[in-house]
Parts: C-alpha cells; sequence; structure tokens
C-alpha cells in the first residue's frame, strides 16, 4: 500500500528510517534558513521563505532561473513536507523527550527546559536543567522560591532582596497579535535582582538562557501606593505609580552578574515604597512578560 494511502501511524512508521541526505534542500535558497510555512514558489517551482518572497516580488523574476513571474504561489506540498520532518531534540539526553519541526529546532533548544544552564550564583559552577536548577537555587543558596506566572499576563508578585526567579509560560494557544505570537510552548527563566540603595532599592532583569535572534523579551514592572495622613488614616494625601518597560538581555553567568549600573534599573525611591516593604526588606510589585517575534 503506498504510503500517501496509509493511516498516519502506519506512514510514519514506513518512514522512521529515512535520512534526509541534504538538508540544504529544506533551507530557503535566498537566505539559508530553514523553510516554514508559508512557502512560495515561482512558476517553475524554486520555492522561497516568505521573507524572501516579499524583497523578490518587487523585482519580477525568480532567484535561481529569472523567469519572470508577477507573483509567488504558495507551496502546500513543501509545507507539509517541512511540517512532517521532525528531529529530536540535541537535549535528548537531558531528559527532553520533544520532536521539534526541523525548522524549529533552534528555536526550541533556545527555551528548551532540560537545557543545561549555568547557576548564577557567584563562584557557583553548577549546570543543570531548568528543573534541576531551580531545586539548586532554593536548597544549596536558600534563595526565595521561583514564581510561575504566565507570559502576557499581569500577576503581583513579592519580591526579596537579592535574587529572585521567575518561571514564565508562553503555551502556543496563547491569543495575541502577530507581533507577539510565538510557534512552540516555551518556558523562560528570569533573574529579578533587588538591590537596596541608600534612597531606595532597584530591580535589573536578566533572561537566563540561550539568545533568542527571533525573539525580543521585555518585562514591565510597575509599583504603586497611596498616602493618608498618619494622623487621620481616612484622609488619602495622596498616590505614586511607577512603570518601566525593560528590553531584557540574556545573561551569561559564566562572565558574572553584570553591574547594575551598566543595566537598566527600575528604581523605587524611598518615599514611595510602603511601610510593609520596608519594614520586611521587601517589595511588591506587578510584572508582565512580553516575547515578541522579530519574525
Amino acid at each position: 500500500m503506498p504510503a500517501s494511502r496509509m493511516r498516519p501511524g502506519r506512514a510514519a512508521a514506513a518512514a522512521g528510517d529515512t535520512t534526509v541526505e541534504d538538508t540544504n534542500a529544506l533551507d530557503c535558497g535566498v537566505c539559508f534558513i530553514p523553510l516554514k510555512p508559508p512557502i512560495f514558489q515561482c512558476d517553475v517551482g524554486h520555492v522561497v521563505c516568505s521573507r524572501c518572497r516579499d524583497k523578490l516580488a518587487p523585482v519580477g523574476k525568480c532567484h535561481v532561473c529569472s523567469i519572470a513571474t508577477r507573483n509567488y504561489h504558495r507551496c502546500h506540498a513543501m509545507e507539509r513536507l517541512v511540517e512532517s520532518i521532525r528531529v529530536p531534540c540535541p537535549n535528548a539526553a537531558h531528559g527532553c523527550g520533544a520532536r521539534p519541526a526541523y525548522y524549529d529546532r533552534q528555536g526550541h533548544c533556545q527555551t528548551c527546559p532540560h537545557a543545561p544552564r549555568l547557576c548564577p550564583g557567584k563562584n557557583c559552577n553548577f549546570l543543570g536543567s531548568t528543573e534541576v536548577l531551580l531545586d539548586h537555587f532554593a536548597g544549596t543558596h536558600g534563595w526565595p522560591p521561583t514564581t510561575e506566572i504566565s507570559a502576557f499576563v499581569t500577576c503581583s508578585i513579592l519580591l526579596y532582596e537579592g535574587f529572585n526567579f521567575i518561571l514564565a509560560d508562553c503555551d502556543e494557544d496563547d491569543d495575541h497579535s502577530a507581533t507577539t505570537a510565538t510557534t512552540t510552548s516555551s518556558r523562560y527563566l528570569f533573574l529579578l535582582n533587588v538591590t537596596r540603595q541608600r534612597l531606595g532599592c532597584s530591580i535589573t532583569v536578566h533572561f537566563i538562557g540561550e539568545e533568542l535572534p527571533s525573539e525580543e523579551l521585555r518585562c514591565v514592572l510597575r509599583y504603586s501606593g497611596a498616602f493618608y495622613d498618619p494622623h487621620d488614616e481616612h484622609k488619602f494625601l495622596g498616590s505614586h505609580s511607577l512603570r518601566s518597560e525593560i528590553n531584557v538581555e540574556c545573561l551569561d553567568p559564566s562572565n558574572g552578574l553584570p553591574n547594575s549600573d551598566d543595566c537598566f534599573q527600575f528604581v523605587v525611591p524611598d518615599y514611595i515604597l510602603r511601610s510593609i516593604d520596608k519594614k520586611d526588606n521587601t517589595i511588591h510589585v506587578d510584572v508582565r512578560i512580553r516575547i515578541i517575534s522579530l519574525e
């Protein structure tokens, strides 16, 4: 029975030992980046990715055969092919069972929870997956428990002086605009470092993981407080509200924690801090993580 007429499970099994000898055939012929839907072709059949289609369309001819073409057409057969080619995650030895599409292999690796990460602690060379690393943070260093939140959702969290960690989940079913859409389910680990200063406290934010060339990470921090007459607790005096949106950069723990003076700092002056935050050496902030696609 031809593979195309087999049931999905049998067709996959029949092709289980197939080898792609020339992976260049799965790459765009212009930018050489792995092809992913939507894919377009000229009248002869030479394929390009959507970004290169947009660049070549005004030229009016194919980059390979130079045949004049008014429009590139969708190549649904190639889209189905690249969607069906799955590869094991390089972190399979560390427990990852995911098999992302060939074109999404790099994107998966960048946020794979099983990818070994280096502990950001000073003079600590511990290396482990995200799950193991979180246990190490609490068990070895005594840092506060990691706060789990959903990306694109504003959450109120309690931060302590020193290192604090946030694990943001971004599901592929999240309904957002095209500028914030992601193609796979991912988890992003952030370090929020709270430092007490003479006139208040500051917060710096870092991403623990690999560089994300196809995405930009943003962290929105907000702090607000209302003030009342110390002699009349019902008499409202005024309120303050601070908000900053931070472009979060990747942290390489092997180089040590960057100097806070070289980073964007969310600074909360002492006169704005709530009395409970001053007393407990904590700070209550609203946090929202945004993942912006650059593709």
